[in-house]
């Protein structure tokens, strides 16, 4: 039975304000002079601001729709009435037959929320909520203010428990630290190591992502294009979003980048979206590419079982278990003709020789 994500997100939340209220009032404030000591608040403000930065994130993550097709949206109509792509092996406009409606670029079919999203990234149980257009900067900030708070309130940890073994070598230091006050640095330590180690790999790979312009599907449909380029399935397909290092990330945390930390959403409409130079704008409609099978009119596919639709909502032939024995049989016969032709090739080298020698004799 999985967990509901009401009580992850509640998990989250306690974890968050059990690390704040033990490391910052109970361990480094009293280390310090008192957590009101102008020390304290010279060292605690990074690790205060990074704070608020994961709480104001969070919240706007989980709660900020992260974007749902427009009402009555549709293509242009130069790719409704025609398919200008279709010569490549590139799928037309892709139709939701869930929802009932066209998906614009970039968006997916998200099963848990049963709807399409804008520029779909993942659906996170961390947050409860599906990753997309809406809140995808707020999802980056926070995963970004976990690495930075984690990283410096563990070295503030690392600092208080040197002082603390210090202070038990010398009997003359006082106060003398208490077993809980050891106890709790050891835990938070402990717990902070582990969210840098999960949520590290996480940012690595978004800083990843941020940087060539894509999302986490998106990242699986790159790879599986390049395998059908390269078994040429398709012709050379670009991805048409990446539009450099710098505009990838402004594209997500806007232009200013002075502004990059502030909570603020991504610009645009999440509809339309600019690609590279020396592209054509209506590639952004034809992205993922699909092989040309996959786009074929229903009539051509009706004869070969297609009874299915994927994601996308394009046919699917389903495989039953007569097409796997013709499959095996073939395969077979196409191996029984390689023996055949290689014992041809070997007889006539023999033949050839034979006559060869001969002719050496006369």
């Amino acid at each position: 039975m999985p967990i509901p994500e009401k009580l992850i997100v509640a998990f989250v939340v306690v974890l968050i304000t059990y690390l704040q209220a033990t490391t910052s009032f109970f361990i480094l404030g009293p280390a310090l002079g008192g957590w009101t000591s102008l020390l304290a608040q010279k060292i605690l403000l990074p690790l205060n601001v990074t704070l608020i930065s994961i709480y104001v994130n969070y919240y706007l993550a989980c709660k900020t729709d992260p974007g749902h097709v427009p009402d009555n949206w549709e293509p242009p109509s130069v790719i409704l009435n025609s398919e200008p792509f279709l010569h490549l092996g590139i799928s037309g406009p892709r139709y939701c037959h869930k929802c009932e409606c066209f998906k614009p670029p970039r968006s997916h079919h998200c099963k848990q929320c049963g709807v399409c999203v804008l520029k779909m990234d993942h659906h996170c149980p961390w947050i409860g909520n599906c990753v997309g257009f809406g809140n995808y900067s707020y999802f980056i900030r926070f995963i970004f203010s976990v690495i930075i708070c984690c990283t410096y309130g563990c070295y503030l940890l690392l600092w208080r428990l040197q002082r603390i073994f210090d202070a038990r070598k010398n009997s003359w230091y006082s106060p003398q630290p208490t077993t809980i006050e050891f106890i709790l640095v050891m835990l938070n330590i402990t717990i902070l190591c582990l969210v840098i180690l999960l949520v590290g790999v996480l940012a690595v790979y978004h800083t990843y992502c941020l940087f060539t312009g894509q999302t986490t599907i998106e990242g699986s449909e790159r790879r599986k294009t390049k395998r059908l380029i390269r078994r040429r399935k398709i012709d050379f397909f670009d991805y048409p979003f990446d539009l450099g290092f710098y505009r990838n990330i402004c594209s997500v945390l806007g232009d200013n980048p002075i502004l990059w930390p502030w909570p603020a959403p991504s610009p645009g409409n999440g509809v339309q979206f600019a690609v590279k130079q020396n592209t054509d704008p209506l590639m952004a409609y034809y992205w993922p590419p699909k092989v040309q099978a996959d786009i074929m009119p229903e009539t051509e596919w009706e004869s070969q079982r297609l009874v299915r639709r994927d994601s996308e909502g394009y046919l699917v032939k389903e495989i039953t278990l007569e097409d796997r024995i013709e499959m095996l049989q073939q395969e077979n016969c196409f191996e029984q003709e390689e023996v055949m032709e290689s014992e041809i090739q070997y007889c006539d080298s023999d033949s050839e020789g034979s006559d060869m020698t001969d002719y050496e004799l006369e």
